[in-house]
């Protein structure tokens, strides 16, 4: 059967700021053979995403769910347990249909000397995104589920002048890594 991956999550999966065929689900699904739906939608926090999770799972249907966010939470100010808490109020709906899930590690921010948030500051931000990445480390070990570090082997040079939206290279490098995850899966 061939492995139907439904991904939710905010730009950092939409593939902010490029041609959608150069996002890592597209890059994904050319190389991998899979069916690939990007449900990332740009400036949507941890809360939006359980509010459209659970239709997304019953009208798809997928084999597999993908499950990343927190930045926009974190660019809020919001705590890390509320957004702990809606990405294990997502996980626990695919458990409860039997879909297995991954979930996303965001990538590292590298802002620029000009870069601006919405709550928040960006040396505060960048702090609390290292503390958030732990904590869903952190998660993910406790809850022995599979996920895809997407601040492993990423660098400056493969973001966008914003410093937090993957440009095509970091795109290449989150389609390997989500591939390395896939095929370890042994799906």
């Amino acid at each position: 059967m061939k492995m139907k991956l439904s991904c939710m999550g905010d730009s950092i999966t939409n593939g902010h700021g490029l041609d959608p065929k150069l996002c890592w689900t597209n890059l994904l699904a050319n190389s991998a053979d899979i069916q690939v739906s990007n449900h990332g939608i740009s400036g949507d926090t941890t809360g939006g995403m359980v509010g459209r999770f659970d239709h997304m799972l019953r009208s798809e249907l997928p084999t597999h769910v993908f499950i990343m966010g927190g930045t926009n939470d974190l660019s809020f100010g919001l705590a890390d347990n509320l957004i702990l808490s809606n990405i294990k109020t997502m996980t626990r709906q695919a458990r409860h249909l039997g879909i297995p899930f991954i979930i996303g590690i965001p990538s590292t921010y590298y802002p620029t000397s000009d870069a601006k948030l919405y709550e928040i500051n960006v040396d505060q931000f960048v702090e609390r995104l290292k503390g958030y990445q732990a904590k869903l480390k952190q998660f993910i070990e406790i809850d022995e589920c599979a996920s895809i570090d997407f601040s492993y082997g990423m660098e400056p040079s493969h973001f966008l002048i914003d410093g937090i939206h993957p440009n095509e290279s970091g795109q290449v490098v989150m389609a390997e890594r989500a591939m390395e995850v896939i095929n370890a899966m042994k799906i």
